[in-house]
């Protein structure tokens, strides 16, 4: 099956958040069935996703994100509840949410009209920063909300955004996620 590549724009917790929720899957995986489990090297945070690019279209992208002024300054994001999307008895997406910050939603702004200068068509539903931790409940029984507050995370589940990375998609590979080339904000 030859499909055309998929990509899109996003950030990367560190190895050390990483490892911290590593820590608490085999908890998250007792308490929530869901099918597929997400491989620890694939956690990220979407900010634009491009879908499928011609190379010239991306080498545009690229060019414009190079000689972009991306936000000027590093900021922190803290991992600190889990969410859902999808049905509410059967959902599809079991994610990691972040606390609110509005630099990460400028950010996700700038990106977004450098992507649409390239001419990408970009989603236009509301942005709702997470990582996605596992798909497709995977139970008899029905999904249970208050499950969602009763876990807790660590507190230090924090992280530095000092830039963004653009992905390319690899769905026959494990992890899927690779990144073609890196965009720090002090360069």
């Amino acid at each position: 099956m030859n499909t055309k590549p998929h990509y899109f724009i996003g950030v990367k917790p560190d190895n050390h958040v990483i490892s911290k929720i590593e820590n608490s899957r085999k908890e998250l995986q007792q308490r929530f069935s869901f099918k597929k489990w997400i491989h620890p090297l694939d956690y990220h945070i979407t900010l634009a996703f491009l879908g499928s690019a011609s190379d010239e279209k991306r080498e545009k992208l690229q060019h414009l994100l190079d000689e972009s002024f991306l936000a000027s300054e590093d900021f922190k994001l803290h991992i600190d509840h889990l969410g859902v999307f999808g049905h509410q008895e059967s959902p599809r997406i079991f994610w990691a949410g972040v606390e609110e910050e509005k630099k990460l939603f400028d950010l996700r702004n700038q990106v977004y009209h450098i992507c649409s200068q390239a001419d990408f068509q970009l989603e236009t539903r509301p942005f709702h920063p997470h990582l996605t931790l596992a798909r497709k409940w995977d139970a008899p029984s029905i999904f249970s909300e208050h499950l969602l507050k009763e876990f807790l995370f660590p507190e230090d589940l924090v992280f530095n955004v000092d830039g963004i990375h653009l992905f390319q998609t690899h769905m026959e590979k494990t992890p899927k996620y690779e990144i073609i080339k890196s965009y720090y904000f002090n360069d």
